[in-house]
């Protein structure tokens, strides 16, 4: 048998693994996961949107000596089978360069340790024209050339750390393909890769955390966008729960969000928005505290408006990414078949809280010590609203009707009944519970005027009654003003 080694052409397999799916977003948490995983408690995101444009992460991790930096830039530098530290955020030794260079055409990593600084690059037009794998690397004159003027004080801030790593993408192609306004589309992507960061490392970021970082975008620190509004005093932690697989504990702990009434302007754009309130349910899986797929059951249920306040925290260990199927990416997994049971019992548990947070809410605004113009009737299971037929005022306006005008007055009424439209008003006070607060105060007025010739009722009798009912309750000043 004859053994020949066939390597693959090197611009043809670093083109074709420049289209496998990052977003902007997901590219730059790729070399974030670097930093964190290699011990940096400090990492700045720089950029410029002008020309020449650059995006540079710099950290205080372990860095690397020049024969490291070399194996680090080789493409599959990790074995995926190979036991890894339980910091490691990593998975197939491809993210440094794949994430980089799907959005652009040069990659540099600068690296410091032991008080040497090394540096290298993949530049796929030198690819194309070596015709091989040739990485540039550079000496230490070669470096301050070419970055300290493009990149201002950033070498001399990695100098300052006493280990560190500096990656740098130039030549932005994928990332700004089509732009007709470059400029303003590489600020819009700098925005949303900011506010999906403060989400994903979330954890990392708040500094009661047992492992704190600092991410900063142009020396701003990023804000901490907790899912679960752990903070909040309206929050309700449910029990924590483990799950074992293969030797490892999987922990599940749900959260039952606050109800819309009681959530700010603040906690809202934590959230995102009221229609992420609804899309963004579901399960939350972590690695190694790292958010990496969110707002989906699993097809353990579907999404609807009474589960939207129900989201569980699911953490796994990177021991099992082969049993979760985690993509090259880190954005995408699979709920293993063997836990499926385990979880669906939990997600029905919080699922049924969720519920309970607004049938509780419905049955606030029911039952009450007010009298209520709809009341809510029900019959063999099923719910229904009526009018209240036993206020003072329906009752001296029926008997104020002749026999046929009763009848007619009675169908009319049942008509109503019968149409009242809930999934519409359900889905729009699941929106945003200020849908119906509108001003009814003229419309108050008029009403009360109209009412005051009703036979049997004397003026006083009647704002007695009126402000036993719900709608006068909120315009007492109105009543007031009429008497």
């Amino acid at each position: 048998m004859n053994v020949q080694v066939v390597e693959p052409r090197a611009d043809i397999l670093v083109e074709s693994t420049r289209s496998i799916g990052y977003t902007f977003e997901s590219a730059l948490a790729d070399i974030i996961d670097n930093s964190i995983g290699n011990g940096a408690t400090h990492i700045d995101v720089r950029f410029s949107s002008i020309q020449p444009r650059y995006i540079a992460i710099l950290d205080d991790g372990c860095g690397m000596t020049p024969d490291e930096l070399i194996i680090a830039m080789r493409y599959g530098s990790k074995n995926v089978k190979d036991q890894r530290a339980e910091s490691d955020l990593g998975r197939f030794g491809l993210g440094l360069k794949t994430a980089s260079l799907s959005q652009c055409r040069k990659l540099t990593v600068i690296s410091k340790k032991n008080n040497i600084i090394s540096a290298a690059s993949w530049d796929l037009d030198f690819i194309i024209e070596q015709q091989g794998w040739s990485l540039k690397v550079y000496d230490y004159d070669e470096m301050v050339n070419q970055y300290n003027k493009a990149i201002p004080r950033i070498l001399d801030e990695l100098n300052a750390y006493e280990s560190g790593t500096i990656v740098i993408w130039e030549d932005f192609d994928k990332m700004l393909e089509g732009a007709s306004e470059p400029d303003t589309l590489f600020d819009e992507k700098i925005s949303i890769a900011r506010s999906h960061l403060e989400l994903i490392y979330h954890n990392f970021l708040d500094k009661t955390s047992k492992s704190p970082i600092e991410l900063r975008f142009n020396y701003r620190s990023l804000a901490v966008k907790d899912p679960f509004l752990t903070k909040h005093p309206g929050t309700q932690p449910l029990s924590e729960e483990y799950i074992k697989l293969e030797g490892h504990n999987i922990r599940v702990k749900p959260y039952i969000l606050p109800y819309l009434n009681k959530l700010t302007r603040n906690d809202i754009e934590l959230l995102g928005t009221l229609d992420d309130l609804r899309n963004k349910q579901g399960i939350y899986v972590y690695r190694n505290n790292r958010l990496i797929i969110w707002g989906t059951w699993f097809r353990l249920d579907t999404k609807n408006e009474l589960n939207k306040l129900a989201r569980i925290r699911v953490d796994i260990p990177n021991s099992l990414d082969h049993i979760w199927d985690i993509d090259i990416k880190k954005s995408t997994a699979s709920l293993p078949n063997s836990i499926k049971q385990n979880l669906r019992s939990i997600v029905i548990r919080a699922i049924e809280s969720s519920e309970r947070v607004y049938i509780h809410q419905g049955n606030k605004l029911i039952n009450d010590e007010y009298d209520h113009v709809w009341i809510l009737r029900e019959h063999k299971g099923e719910n229904s609203f009526e009018i209240n037929k036993e206020l003072l005022i329906y009752k001296a306006f029926l008997e104020s009707l002749s026999t046929d005008q009763a009848k007619q007055f009675k169908a009319l009424i049942k008509l109503m009944e019968a149409t009242v439209p809930f999934k519409a008003a359900y889905t729009l006070l699941a929106k945003n519970e200020e849908t119906f607060d509108k001003d009814y105060s003229d419309e108050a007025k008029n009403i009360i005027a109209n009412l005051s010739g009703l036979p049997g009722i004397d003026s006083e009798k009647l704002y007695e009654e009126l402000n036993k009912i719900d709608f006068f309750a909120k315009y007492s000043k109105v009543l007031n003003l009429g008497r």
